[in-house]
């Protein structure tokens, strides 16, 4: 078997492997606390995502930002794999020979400059 058509293969079933996709990134921030000005509060997450031309944000509670994150990097590494898959597709592509690149014995004949004699009915 051709080594890109198992590569394909094998990119394909990591990309069916992964389960959980998001899109956008998440950022953990901590905010300034007014009693205790040198400890900060938080974490407090957000994600962001672009969705119909516009930067959307939205707060995530603690206990879920750890599979938002997840989700997030299964996304990224189903894009990975994706790429990887095109480019291996694009070398076997290339790889086949093209149907021009074979030369037929009768297309490479230069046509005649003699002329051909008229057969119209001249009655």
């Amino acid at each position: 078997m051709n080594p890109l058509i198992h590569k394909r293969q094998q990119l394909l079933q990591q990309m069916e492997q992964i389960q959980r996709r998001e899109r956008g990134s998440l950022q953990a921030e901590k905010r300034p606390s007014v009693r205790h000005p040198q400890e900060g509060r938080g974490p407090y997450y957000k994600h962001q995502v672009w969705e119909n031309g516009q930067n959307l944000t939205r707060r995530v509670p603690a206990e879920k930002a750890q599979t938002l994150a997840q989700a997030i990097e299964g996304r990224q590494q189903f894009e990975r794999l994706a790429e990887a898959f095109i480019d291996a597709t694009v070398l076997l592509t290339r790889a086949e020979p093209s149907p021009e690149a074979k030369k037929n014995a009768t297309s490479s004949k230069r046509p005649s400059k003699a002329r051909r004699p008229d057969i119209s009915n001249s009655s």
